[in-house]
This record gives C-alpha cells, structure tokens and sequence, in this order.
C-alpha cells in the first residue's frame, strides 16, 4: 500500500471511530409524534438541547439524545398553545436514563385568537425570600391580573427575567401560584439567585431550576416572532461566585435553533446578567464587571446579526435600554420586588413593576408598567429646590428612557427646550431609604442613575411643566407648583 493509500485508511479509520464515539454519546434515541386534535403538525422543531430534528408531514420524528441531556423538548409553533401547570408551560418532558425510551409525545391545541397581535409582559428579579415578601409579590401579581383583563382578547404570556427566589427553592411553588392568577404561561430563565451550590460543575447549577421549569434553556414562536431563552449565569463551584457568560454548548444550539427562523424575522432573546451595561462595556471588557454583563456577548450578537433583535434581562435591579446596533436593542428591566421589597422603588427610582411588550406582527412597541399606576405613569419630576442634588434645576427621572425618547420642559407656558441628560440619584427613592432602622437589608440605598434630567429656570417661581415623548410618539406631561 502505498503512502497515500495509508494516509487515506488512517483518516478513514479516524472517521469512523469518531462517529462510533458520537454514536456511544448519543445511543438514546427519543422517537414521537407533535399533533393537535389528533392531526400531525409538521415542521416542528424538537430538541434535546444539544441536537435539533424537525417533524415530518406527519408530525412524527426520530431524535439522537445526549448522554448530558435531561428533556426532549420542542420549539412550539406559532397558533399553537402547550399546556400549562401553575404557570409553567409545558413543552418539555423529561427523559431516562436508559437506551430504550418509551414514545414521547407533544400535544399542543390551536389558539382561537389570531397571536400575530400578541403581548407579554417581563418579569425581572421577584427574587422571593420570605413569605411576607410572596404577599408583596402577589399585589404586583393582581396588577398584571388586571393589565392582561384590559387586553382581552390580545394573546399575553410572561417573560421570566431570572432572580426567581432569593436562594429559596421553597419558594418556588408560591411564585408559580401568584404567577397563575394572571392566567397567562410564564416562560423563566435561571438567574444567579436561582443556582443550585454545587462543588462539581456549573451544568449541576442548573438541576433545581430545571426541576420546577424544565429546560434552562429553549425557545418558542408567537404570531411572528421568534422567543429564545438562555442561560447565562455561570457557576464556578465556589461558594456564591459566577459570571456572566454563554456556553458552547447553548451557542451551538441556538446556532442550530434559528437556522429553522427566516432571516429578518424579529428574535427575543431572554436572559438574567445584562449583554451590556453600557456603550464602554460594550467597546471593551472590564474584569470588575464580570458578574454583571456577559463576558462572550460579541458571540451572542453575532448569531442575531440576520435578525431583528431585541435582549432582555434583568439582573441589576435598575432599568435601562441600549442601542446595541440599528437591529438589536436590550432592554434590562428593573426588578418587580423595587429594592429587594423594602419600598416603593428600585435603587435607581424605578417603581416596582414590570415590562409591557405589545406585538403587532414582527414590530415590538413596549412601556413600563409601575404596579399600582396606569401605563400613562412614565416618569416623576421635580420642582426647583426639592432635589438637594440639584437645587436651582427642575429635575427628572425618566427610567425607561433611550436615545429616541425626548424630554422637554416649559416655564410659563412657553417651551425653553430639552432637558439635558445627566448623572445623579432620585430625591424620592433617597428619602424613602434614608432611615435604615426602618430596612431588612441595611445597604438599600439610592444609587446614581443614567436617566436622570435637569433643567434651570430663568424664573425659579415660573410655572414649570415638564414634557417626555417616548420613541413612539406617546407624550407624558407634568405640572410642577
């Protein structure tokens, strides 16, 4: 044999006794059939979270199962509805152990409302450590009730943003009750409060999670767009420490998840640690920030470069939007529980509450929904002398603030401008933490916030009226004495 023809058989050989290797990860094989009222669904994506399969006309399909994988689970498609239980959506089943697998089936029923105008509201951070705070949590929980009622019959679901409980899997089950009061599915992503502490490994994080939600991470469809949901916690077994970061082996995934989604479709990616925190955290990585923005996002952003994108998280208890690129935006919503449910606002001013996305086709339009206010409740501003940061400024807090909104003011009637942009705390939310005999947790404080406005008055007794106009042309206004 001559040397070419040796070099030939060695790589065959190779060949071979790799796929015999991948055979061995892979010797479970889940088979089943996605119907609705009896009727195969074909298309279908099904997965195990490492490989992806679609079903045939007959909605029947054959699946390669990960020694590593603990569910079989699909990708639900748009018109459709998968049970739900106390609030969890139920696409996912989980799988033995052994080679021989019993047929796993999906069935899914026909929504009787056209989804392509759909909503969903986010939940970030509810991060539940005691059954008072549950109490709390089911106030905000009676205010999405009413919300999804006024948009009857719009289709609704939930976007959990992680920080589920506060290191209390016993807390679990009373957060899917509240959740289910509001009579939509909620789909949840792990957040760092939700880890299982482990010495072995950052995959063994995920197994309490996954006990009460199934997968930590998988995808579905709604009207016409695309719901990813990730994992980015990730742990590295030693005591409370993790960063912020995406496998390859949920990179690989989703690679395969969205070559089944048409390009420049509109994707919603949802995950707890930020993408970014900033424009600098964005141009170039900081080891200080490792915990709170995704090491890897240029990875991320690459994979939805062929889409329209929008990423949500939670994570850091203050709201903000960032312009990734002119097709990608995160939005990082501040948490339902305020301050860690010590009073009415997050750190940053931001009532407690929620996100509200509106679809209408593949365009999103959205607004921060504070529990207890109507959608018209957008910002709080201050007359002159009342912030002791700013004495001589009318001021402003406009936490769902990006580049798009406009913040204007007027002094006796007559229009002076825009607000100029600044960095500084909410008076309101500093006064309501001042006095930390009165708090759980002692270091709840206000904190410096990005969506802060000031403006001096020619007059300080003028009449002042502060104007915002949001990016869809909504306009909220204010009269201070």
């Amino acid at each position: 044999m001559n040397l070419k023809l040796k070099i030939a058989a060695i790589l065959i050989g190779f060949f071979l006794f790799s796929l015999s290797g991948s055979a061995k990860n892979d010797s479970r094989v889940a088979k089943g059939k996605v119907s609705a009222a009896g009727k195969g669904l074909a298309g279908v994506v099904v997965t195990d979270g490492v490989n992806t399969v679609v079903t045939n006309k007959k909605g029947n399909y054959t699946l390669p199962v990960s020694k590593e994988s603990s569910f079989v689970y699909i990708s639900s498609p748009s018109g459709y509805t998968v049970p739900v239980k106390n609030s969890v959506p139920q696409f996912f089943q989980p799988v033995s152990s052994g080679e021989k697998m019993k047929a796993i089936d999906f069935q899914l029923q026909r929504m009787d409302v056209d989804d392509s105008q759909h909503g969903f509201v986010v939940w970030a951070d509810p991060q539940l450590k005691t059954s008072e705070e549950a109490l709390l949590a089911r106030e905000v929980a009676s205010d999405l009730k009413k919300l999804v009622d006024d948009y009857a019959p719009r289709p609704f679901h939930g976007l959990g943003a992680g920080d589920i409980v506060g290191d209390v899997p016993a807390l679990y089950d009373s957060i899917k009750s509240l959740l289910s009061l509001s009579g939509i599915p909620f789909y949840q992503s792990m957040g760092n409060h939700d880890m299982y502490f482990t010495k072995r490994s950052n995959k063994k994080a995920e197994q309490t999670f996954e006990k009460y939600f199934g997968p930590a991470y998988y995808s579905f469809n709604r009207g016409e767009i695309h719901y990813v949901v990730l994992n980015n916690v990730f742990y590295l077994g030693r005591d409370y420490f993790y960063i912020g970061y995406l496998t390859e082996e949920q990179l690989a995934w989703l690679e395969q998840d969205l070559s089944h989604v048409e390009a420049g479709s509109t994707v919603v990616v949802n995950l707890h640690i930020p993408t970014t925190l900033n424009e600098q955290d964005l141009k170039q990585f900081s080891y200080s920030t490792i915990s709170q923005s995704v090491a890897n996002k240029h990875a991320l952003y690459e994979l939805l470069k062929p889409y329209q994108g929008h990423i949500i998280s939670g994570h850091i208890h203050q709201n903000s939007n960032t312009i990734i690129s002119p097709r990608l935006i995160e939005h990082n919503v501040s948490a339902v529980c305020g301050a860690w449910w010590q009073g009415p606002y997050a750190e940053d001013g931001t009532p407690k509450g929620y996100a509200v996305f509106e679809a209408n086709g593949s365009e999103l339009t959205w607004y921060f929904k504070s529990s207890g206010y109507d959608k018209d409740y957008q910002f709080r501003a201050y007359a002159v002398g009342t912030n002791p940061e700013q004495p001589d400024f009318v001021t402003a807090n406009v936490w769902n603030y990006d580049p798009e909104w406009k913040v204007y003011w007027y002094e006796d009637g007559q229009r002076m401008g825009e607000m100029e942009l600044y960095s500084g705390k909410d008076p309101e939310t500093a006064k309501a933490y001042a006095d930390k005999d009165k708090l759980a947790y002692k270091w709840v404080d206000a904190r410096k916030n990005n969506h802060m406005f000031r403006a001096k008055p020619q007059v300080p007794s003028a009449q002042i009226t502060v104007e915002v106009v949001d990016r869809f042309g909504n306009r909220y206004k204010q009269d201070l004495d």
